[in-house]
């Protein structure tokens, strides 16, 4: 009888321990913000070393967990890259020359990731979701500076789970805080300064 007892709680153990990593998942959403600036020549070819930063702590950008369900979610790909890339097309869209990397000191842009998140709750058979951003921009121009916080977020109630990660709200928004980067006349009057 003993015997019989150790086995039964063996094959509990097992059990909920497959039940529990098999209802793990792990998920990768493709950030590809958009541009939604127009083209101008206000930067009138002015060279710009560009840094980007993530100053997140981890690339998480959402975990949730009910019972014997979770998950988590995180971008495909660096997002320092992502970033980089998007902040030189739209430098290069206002005339800018950016150069990444490439230290200047005196005439720079440094964007900062500070927070990308996504909130899940869950009212069967539908979710809400909850997305927010943060990216701090500061320009140094020959010993002036002006630093910046932007911020975005969406929420969406009601939505169908088949939606999932969503990464079309995730994009939208960075993409918000992209045009707010882009049109603070603050900071573009110390780029062309």
């Amino acid at each position: 009888m003993h015997q019989n007892l150790l086995r039964n709680m063996r094959f509990i153990f097992i059990l909920i321990l497959l039940l529990s990593a098999g209802c793990s998942k792990h998920h990768q959403v493709f950030l590809e913000p958009s541009l939604p600036i127009h083209d101008s020549n206000i930067g009138s070819n002015i060279p710009i070393a560009l840094y980007v930063e993530d100053a997140r702590s981890s690339n998480t950008i959402a975990k949730w967990k009910k019972g014997f369900r979770k998950f988590s979610i995180s971008s495909q790909n660096d997002l320092r890259e992502i970033f980089s890339i998007k902040l030189q097309q739209g430098l290069k869209k206002l005339g800018f020359l950016p150069k990444v990397h490439r230290r200047n000191p005196d005439h720079s842009l440094k964007v900062d990731i500070l927070y990308i998140k996504s909130k899940y709750s869950e009212r069967v058979p539908r979710m809400d979701i909850k997305v927010q951003a943060k990216l701090r921009a500061t320009c140094n121009n020959n010993g002036k500076k002006y630093s910046k916080t932007y911020s975005a977020h969406k929420k969406r109630t009601g939505i169908p789970p088949a939606t999932f990660p969503n990464e079309n709200l995730l994009n939208a928004n960075l993409s918000e805080i992209l045009a707010q980067i882009f049109t603070d006349k603050a900071l573009l009057s110390c780029l062309v300064e």
